[in-house]
């Protein structure tokens, strides 16, 4: 009896690769999510590739040509299908994420405003590292005791560094202030941004959870612990397109453990209750789905081919680094990344402007009923009120959206070219044009307070007292600062300053700023 012996050795020598390919499944991210996230490219490729493999031309001599017709159909669909997936995706997103609310006003705080750039953040935190062999990674805008603040993380310099040391900690710099106000946090992580191999931090999570999208890595500072914050997108596959979703929320601690949090469990999670938890690089792609608000997709198509009814743009400055969404703070302390939209075309007018909840991702739309000007031509305005100031060695970046009294204002910070300090805050009146320049950081806060610059005396102290009474149907206060006695009624405070009233203990220290008799602000 003849025996059927079959060959294994291709499968002996395939089996090794898929197993070594598995394990360095984070290496191959990028490729497989750019097909997971397209899966209409991949149906080409997987098309041609059989088109190819069959050797069409020896069908064609034989005259039988249904599997090259039907392989070849099935290419010239797939590319059919890459054209039409961005819209159906997009209208599918936008009718999982339109604004459900259109404001009229936005009650912003003015005491959380950016005045301190990016770039010039960098400057001062790169100063202070004294280590010969770390440096600091990007920074990213995270919270720090409620507060915005720029972060850093302390990561090994060089390539051979970042696979024997580990990230140092984090250093955290004031964003409301020009100068170089600094909290280094120092405690080293196991697992970090700017390690290799194994415990670099998107080693670490694609691992854990792999066909997703990470955002930036935020620090967390809570109850003496170092955290990284990581949101993740999802995807809902919808055989030829796929459609973005918040897919959660990893939290790695110091020793590298891994939590992996449901939008919910992060939601209701005691440690990210001040926390920006939804991605931005969601927001986004969000913003950028309002162009899809008709009801069906060939509709949109049309419309953004040819029509533009409603078109809106994303307001970036380039070169700047300086890209939406803003991360912005209300009167109520809740947090919002914001997004300011142009129409479509050659415009530099604002169209709109977009708020999406920093921790559960629900929106709302404010829309202007005048013209007004985008962070773009804001920066011209600033440029023709300083025509003597030498532009080769400074430059107007970061302009911010920000409202005083109801009015848009687009803040920005006149800095030199290598990021050493502030020169002068800007801001420009989004409808008249008008243009304030302020060198002295009083009259900055000032005029974000008030919406002028006046004349104001700061009490610095220890709180000796507080004590609170009802008169007139009015709450009252008796604050005793150092030697003076201060006598508050909350029909001269907003509520930003009631909140900081009511948040003081006694033995604080803290500085009232008293303008015109009214106290219109409260540092601690």
């Amino acid at each position: 009896m003849e025996r059927d012996y079959r060959d294994y050795t291709g499968l002996v020598g395939i089996l090794p690769l898929i197993l070594i390919g598995w394990f360095f499944r984070p290496w191959f991210h990028g490729l497989v999510m750019g097909f997971y996230r397209n899966p209409a490219l991949l149906y080409m490729f997987l098309a041609l590739g059989a088109l190819m493999a069959i050797k069409p031309r020896r069908y064609v001599l034989e005259k039988n040509y249904t599997l090259p017709l039907i392989l070849g159909g099935l290419f010239f669909l797939s590319i059919v299908a890459i054209i039409l997936s961005s819209p159906f995706a997009n209208t599918e997103l936008y009718r999982e994420y339109h604004p459900s609310l259109v404001t009229g006003e936005l009650n912003l705080s003015t005491s959380y405003i950016r005045i301190l750039p990016k770039f010039t953040a960098y400057r001062y935190a790169i100063d202070t590292i004294e280590y010969a062999r770390y440096t600091l990674s990007d920074g990213h805008l995270t919270m720090l005791n409620g507060t915005p603040v720029w972060g850093f993380y302390i990561v090994p310099d060089g390539a051979w560094n970042s696979i024997r040391l580990k990230d140092k900690g984090v250093l955290f710099v004031d964003m409301g202030t020009t100068q170089a106000k600094m909290q280094r946090i120092e405690e080293e992580l196991q697992v970090g941004p700017g390690m290799q191999f194994f415990d670099n931090l998107n080693w670490v999570l694609y691992k854990k959870h792999y066909l997703v999208d990470l955002d930036l890595p935020r620090a967390l500072y809570y109850n003496g612990k170092l955290y990284i914050v990581v949101p993740y997108i999802s995807y809902d596959f919808k055989v030829f397109y796929t459609v973005p979703k918040w897919g959660g929320v990893f939290i790695v601690d110091e020793d590298g453990n891994v939590e992996d949090l449901s939008p919910e469990e992060a939601i209701n999670d005691e440690r990210l209750k001040d926390f920006p938890i939804f991605p931005e690089k969601l927001v986004r792609s969000v913003v950028e789905a309002q162009n899809y608000w008709k009801d069906s997709v060939f509709a949109n198509i049309k419309n953004l081919w040819l029509h533009h009814e409603n078109q809106i743009e994303l307001i970036d400055v380039s070169n700047q680094g300086n890209r939406q969404p803003f991360l912005v703070v209300a009167n109520d302390g809740r947090k919002y990344w914001m997004t300011a939209v142009e129409p479509y075309g050659k415009a530099h007018g604002l169209a709109a402007i977009y708020l999406m909840d920093a921790r559960t991702g629900e929106m709302s739309q404010v829309k202007f009923e005048t013209p007004l000007t985008g962070p773009v031509k804001a920066i011209d305005y600033v440029k023709k009120a300083l025509p003597t100031f030498d532009w080769s060695q400074f430059m107007a970046v970061e302009p911010i959206p920000v409202f005083i009294d109801g009015t848009l204002w687009w803040r920005l910070a006149i800095i030199p070219r290598s990021g050493s300090g502030v020169a002068k805050i800007a801001f420009v009146n989004a409808e008249t044009k008008e243009v304030k320049i302020f060198e002295d950081e009083r009259e900055v806060r000032e005029f974000l307070l008030r919406g002028e610059v006046v004349q104001a005396e700061e009490i610095a102290g220890e709180v000796k007292a507080l004590y609170s009474y009802i008169k007139d149907g009015n709450t009252h206060w008796i604050l005793v600062v150092g030697n003076r006695t201060l006598y508050i009624s909350a029909a001269d405070l907003s509520d930003e300053l009631i909140l900081k009233l009511l948040s003081i203990k006694q033995g604080d220290n803290v500085t009232v700023v008293i303008s015109e008799g009214r106290i219109v602000d409260i540092r601690r």
